[in-house]
C-alpha cells in the first residue's frame, strides 16, 4: 500500500495551490482528480454560454510562477478559455507527476489505531480500486460538487436526450431546429438560454424563482493593461486582496445608502450597473445587504432597467414581477449579457411552475399540473447542486472512533476557521461550508486557505505531533460568531442555498458562510496561526 505525507482530493484552484505549497516545502503528496485533467468545475462546465463571473485579472491562481506567461482574451473568460488556462498552469507548475486523474476517491477512513487516513478510490476509466494512506487529508471539492434533480414522476422515462449542465457531452449537442425544454434558471440555465436560443426551434423554460441578473457589461478583456500589470500582480494581491471584502479589485462604498440623498443614491447604482460585473452587489453602498429600506431601493432600480427589455406582459411579469421574489442579493445573482431578449423571440417561452407545476415526466416531454403537455427532443437539467456541504456527504467520510460526516453534522454544520472539523483529526478543506465561499472570489479563497493550511500541516509536523484537531469549544465558538454575524443581515429571510435550504433530507436551515468579508476573515485565521493555534488540539 502506497503512502504519502498528504493526499489532496480536487484539482481545481484549491487542489492545485495546496499541492503546489505543501511540494515546496518538501513533503510527498499526491492528488486525485476525478475529471480528466486540471479545472475542477471548469473541466465539467461546457455547456453553451458556460462563462466565469469573476473578472480578469483576480480569476488566476496567485503563485508567482504562473503570473507572467498567460494572457486572457475575455474580461470574463468562458470554459474553453478556461480549460486552457488550467491546461497551462498544471505544465508550468509541473502538477501532472502528482496527481492521478480519472479518479474517484471513494472513501477516507480515519484509524484510530494508526493515526493514518485510509483513502480508496476507484479508476472511472478501468474500475480499477486501489487503497493509500496518508498523514493529513485535504479536500478541494468545491461548493459545487453533488448535482441535484428535481424529484420528477418518471424522470427516467424519457426517450429524448436529457441531462444536467454539469454533464453536458464532450461531443456536444446538436440544438438547432430542435424542441428544447431549460428547467431551471440559476447562472447555468440562464448561460445555456441566452446562448441556445436563436438555434433551437422552440425553446420552454421551466422557472421557479426569477433570477435577479446583473449586466456583465464588456466581454473583452484589456491585453495592454494586463501586460502592463503582470509585473505587480504578485504585490497586489499580498497588498490588497487580502484585505478586500469580496476578493476583487473593488470594495463596496462606505456609505450606507440610507444616509445619502435620492440624488446621491441613483448616482452610485448608475455606476455600479454601468461598469458591470458584481459591482452592483459587491461594490455598492455597504448596507445592501443589511438595510431593508436600502435593499428596497436596489430592488426598484433593478426592476426599472429590466422590465424594459422584455417586451411581452406575460413573460415579463413572471421574470420580473411586480414585487421582490425575495431581497435582491440573499440568493445569488449571476452575470448575463441578452437573458432578458431571448424572451423576446417567438419561439421561447416561460413558464412559472410555482403556479404551474411540473407533475410529470413522459416518454415524449412533461406535463404540467393544468393539464398541459409538452413534447420535447431534449430536457435540459438547470437545477443547481447540493452546495457547500453536499459533497462531504458523497464520499464516506469517517473520523475518529468511525463517526460520520452525516453524525457529526446531525444537529447542524459545525466547523473551525471553515477549514476543519472537530472529531476529525488532520482532515482540512478548502472553499466550503464557514468559510467566505461564495461570497469570496475562489482563487483568493484558494491562496489564503491553501497557504494557512499548509502552514497548520508543517507545525504539527514539525513539532512531531501524531495529528491535530479543532477543539469542540472553539467550533461552538465559530458557530454560533457564523449565525450571529449572519442574523445581522437579510439573508434568513430568504430560503436558499446560502441557508442550506436546498439541502437534501431534513437538515437544519443555517447560514453556511461566512459573511464579514475577505478581509476580516484573513484577520480571524491570522490571529488563530499567530497565537500558535490555541484553539487546536495537538497529540503526540
Amino acid at each position: 500500500m502506497i503512502h504519502y505525507d498528504q493526499i489532496v482530493v480536487g484539482g481545481g484552484f484549491g487542489g492545485m495551490t495546496t499541492l503546489h505549497k505543501l511540494r515546496e516545502k518538501g513533503y510527498n503528496v499526491h492528488g486525485f482528480e476525478r475529471g480528466s485533467d486540471f479545472g475542477g468545475v471548469w473541466h465539467h462546465n461546457r455547456y453553451p454560454g458556460a462563462r466565469v463571473d469573476s473578472e480578469t485579472p483576480v480569476y488566476q491562481l496567485w503563485l508567482k510562477e504562473v503570473l507572467s506567461d498567460f494572457i486572457f482574451t475575455q474580461r470574463f473568460p468562458d470554459w474553453k478559455e478556461l480549460q486552457r488556462y488550467f491546461k497551462y498552469a498544471g505544465q508550468k507548475l509541473k502538477l501532472y507527476d502528482y496527481f492521478t486523474m480519472n479518479t474517484e476517491v471513494t472513501s477516507s477512513h480515519w484509524n484510530d489505531e494508526e493515526n493514518l487516513w485510509y483513502v480508496s478510490t476507484q479508476s472511472n476509466l478501468t474500475g480499477d480500486e486501489q487503497q493509500f494512506t496518508c498523514n493529513h487529508l485535504v479536500l478541494c471539492i468545491g461548493f459545487a460538487a453533488k448535482k441535484t434533480y428535481p424529484d420528477l414522476k418518471g424522470r427516467d422515462s424519457f426517450k429524448g436526450t436529457s441531462f444536467h449542465t454539469a454533464d453536458w457531452p464532450w461531443e456536444g449537442i446538436d440544438v438547432k431546429g430542435k424542441k428544447v425544454a431549460v428547467i431551471g434558471t440559476g447562472a447555468s440555465g440562464v448561460q445555456v438560454i441566452q446562448s441556445i436560443s436563436k438555434e433551437v426551434g422552440e425553446l420552454v423554460v421551466f422557472q421557479r424563482t426569477p433570477n435577479l441578473v446583473l449586466p456583465m457589461q464588456s466581454q473583452e478583456a484589456n491585453i495592454s493593461k494586463q501586460k502592463e500589470r503582470k509585473e505587480a500582480y504578485h504585490q497586489i494581491f499580498n497588498d490588497s486582496i487580502p484585505s478586500s471584502f469580496s476578493g476583487f479589485e473593488f470594495e463596496p462604498d462606505t456609505r450606507w445608502g440610507k444616509d445619502c440623498t435620492p440624488e446621491e443614491i441613483k448616482e452610485k447604482f448608475d455606476e455600479c450597473w454601468n461598469n458591470g460585473g458584481f459591482r452592483f452587489w459587491l461594490g455598492n453602498f455597504s448596507d445592501i445587504m443589511v438595510d431593508k429600506s436600502t435593499n428596497r431601493a436596489a430592488w426598484d432600480y433593478w426592476k426599472e432597467k429590466s422590465s424594459v427589455r422584455v417586451k411581452d406582459p406575460r413573460k415579463r411579469k413572471i421574470l420580473v414581477p411586480d414585487e421582490p421574489p425575495h431581497y435582491i442579493f440573499t440568493k445569488r445573482p449571476c452575470l448575463e449579457t441578452t437573458y432578458f431578449e431571448s424572451y423576446n423571440r417567438d419561439n421561447v417561452d416561460i413558464v412559472d411552475i410555482n403556479i404551474n407545476s411540473i407533475t410529470e415526466v413522459t416518454e415524449n416531454g412533461l406535463v404540467t399540473k393544468d393539464g398541459s403537455s409538452y413534447e420535447f427532443d431534449i430536457i435540459i437539467y438547470a437545477t443547481g447542486f447540493d452546495a457547500i456541504t453536499g459533497g462531504f456527504y458523497q464520499m464516506d467520510l469517517k473520523g475518529k472512533n468511525g463517526i460520520t460526516i452525516s453524525e457529526a453534522w446531525e444537529n447542524g454544520t459545525y466547523t473551525y476557521l471553515g477549514m476543519g472539523i472537530s472529531q476529525f483529526p488532520n482532515l482540512y478543506f478548502l472553499y466550503g461550508p464557514q468559510g467566505p465561499t461564495a461570497f469570496c472570489n475562489g482563487p483568493t479563497c484558494a491562496l489564503i486557505q491553501g497557504v494557512w493550511i499548509s502552514e497548520l500541516i508543517d507545525f504539527t509536523t514539525k513539532h512531531g505531533f501524531k495529528y491535530n484537531t479543532p477543539s469542540l469549544e472553539a467550533q461552538n465558538t465559530w458557530k454560533k460568531y457564523i449565525q450571529d454575524n449572519a442574523n445581522l443581515t437579510l439573508l434568513p429571510y430568504t430560503r436558499s442555498w446560502y441557508m442550506g435550504a436546498n439541502r437534501e433530507g431534513n437538515k437544519p436551515r443555517e447560514c453556511l458562510l461566512y459573511v464579514r468579508g475577505v478581509g476580516n476573515y484573513y484577520k480571524d485565521i491570522n490571529k488563530e496561526s499567530d497565537s500558535g493555534y490555541p484553539n487546536f488540539i495537538f497529540v503526540k
